[in-house]
């Protein structure tokens, strides 16, 4: 955040032209282990600002890279979708490598990437990312 907003205050001060700061898709990460990260809306939040949500949950050690990882592999990835406008407003990774997983993720919802989009993608194998098209298909 602080290199962010470093950034943007660089460019004030220089008058250089930026475009305005966009907070709807803070990414945040605690490296505990598992790793949790998180970005955006959290459910209760998107409910209470009126969405139509959509959300899924998808177990890690359920997915391809789970099952590799043995041991440790727990862990889940949780979508929050405005169901409305079809784009993902939050979204949850925790387990191995959390922070790594939710860089796609902070994309999706910075970029307000249509789901339709998302789930039209090609998801490395087997990856813990992968379980990110697992949780779009499941999406409810």
């Amino acid at each position: 955040m602080s290199m962010y907003q470093a950034r943007l205050a660089a460019a004030d001060i220089l008058g250089t032209a930026t475009d305005p700061a966009q907070y709807h898709a803070v990414p945040r990460v605690t490296f505990t282990d598992p790793e949790v990260g998180a970005v955006g809306m959290t459910e209760a939040e998107a409910r209470d600002a009126g969405l139509t949500v959509r959300t899924a949950v998808t177990d890690l050690a359920a997915s391809t890279r789970g099952w590799i990882h043995k041991v440790g592999n727990a862990g889940l990835i949780k979508l929050v979708e405005d169901a409305d406008r079809g784009v993902l407003v939050g979204a949850t990774s925790v387990g191995p490598q959390g922070g790594e997983v939710l860089s796609a993720l902070a994309v999706a919802v910075h970029a307000e990437v249509p789901t339709h989009t998302l789930r039209g993608m090609i998801y490395a194998y087997p990856t813990f990312h992968r379980a990110i098209e697992t949780a779009l298909d499941s999406l409810a």
